[in-house]
């Protein structure tokens, strides 16, 4: 968003516009683009018009505002620090081609979730790698009432810019927690449901107050062991004309069940 004349002499008086790769800020938000950065630096990127005007607009005290990042072109005036990229540096950072200025907001490590221990509510646990799926499968939980997620080793990093996106913002509704361990090392306690083409179908569950539901990687499926699978309870979503739908999808439909019965 573009800023009048004024305020762009008052930009450039007050505001060393940065141009270099190497300018260590730069580096550093850089590194948020990945899952290991955001971890390393406790820092994310919330991106896009929409979602950032309703962020400032509900004041979202989960989240604190670290740093607003504006180009040359695409400036708006916050009550943030705020840094000045050249538009080359900028667009590098920009990688959903938002055109508009890029909040940079602070996170706290999620807490280890002890999977010794029963669910006390309903959990869903997430060895998603695919951060698009990832924002989808947590946009439609947050829709119906489910926000506890227990992120695996194999999980990529929920607040990365694409899953954000993906999520339309919901993300930012959500209570992580943290397995740090290959789903497949994993305990397993209390009730533990996984969508699989064997299992009992979606409308004939009888679903226990607190339970985990366990979400497996588009295409791999649910890593799980042997020993694991005795512990599970299958569930499968009947089609026609297809063998079966894909995780996300699968993942609404449940979530729209539990809803229903819960």
């Amino acid at each position: 968003m573009p800023e009048n004349k004024n305020n762009e002499n008052t930009k450039k008086q007050n505001n060393q516009v940065i141009t270099s790769k190497d300018n260590p800020l730069f580096k550093k938000l850089k590194l948020l683009l990945s899952s290991k950065g955001i971890k390393e630096h406790k820092l994310f990127f919330l991106m896009g018009e929409k979602l950032i005007k309703e962020f400032t607009k509900t004041k979202n005290k989960k989240f604190k505002v670290h740093l607003a990042v504006c180009s040359e072109k695409y400036f708006t005036k916050y009550p943030f620090n705020t840094i000045i990229l050249s538009q080359d540096l900028f667009n590098e950072l920009d990688t959903l081609g938002t055109h508009f200025p890029l909040l940079v907001l602070e996170c706290d490590d999620f807490p280890e979730a002890d999977l010794k221990n029963s669910p006390s509510q309903i959990e869903v646990v997430l060895p998603i790698g695919d951060p698009r799926n990832m924002g989808a499968l947590i946009r439609s939980a947050i829709g119906f009432n489910i926000q506890h997620f227990i992120l695996t080793q194999e999980a990529c990093h929920p607040f990365l810019p694409q899953s954000v996106k993906a999520s339309a913002g919901a993300i930012l509704k959500a209570d992580f927690f943290s397995a740090p361990q290959k789903t497949a090392t994993l305990p397993l306690s209390g009730f533990n449901f996984a969508l699989n083409l064997e299992g009992k179908p979606l409308q004939q569950v009888t679903w226990p107050e607190h339970f985990r539901l366990w979400i497996g990687e588009e295409g791999p499926g649910l890593q799980i062991t042997d020993q694991q699978k005795k512990q599970f309870k299958f569930i499968n979503i009947p089609t026609q004309n297809i063998e079966s739908l894909n995780a996300t999808v699968s993942a609404s439909i449940a979530f729209w069940e539990i809803a229903k019965k819960i």
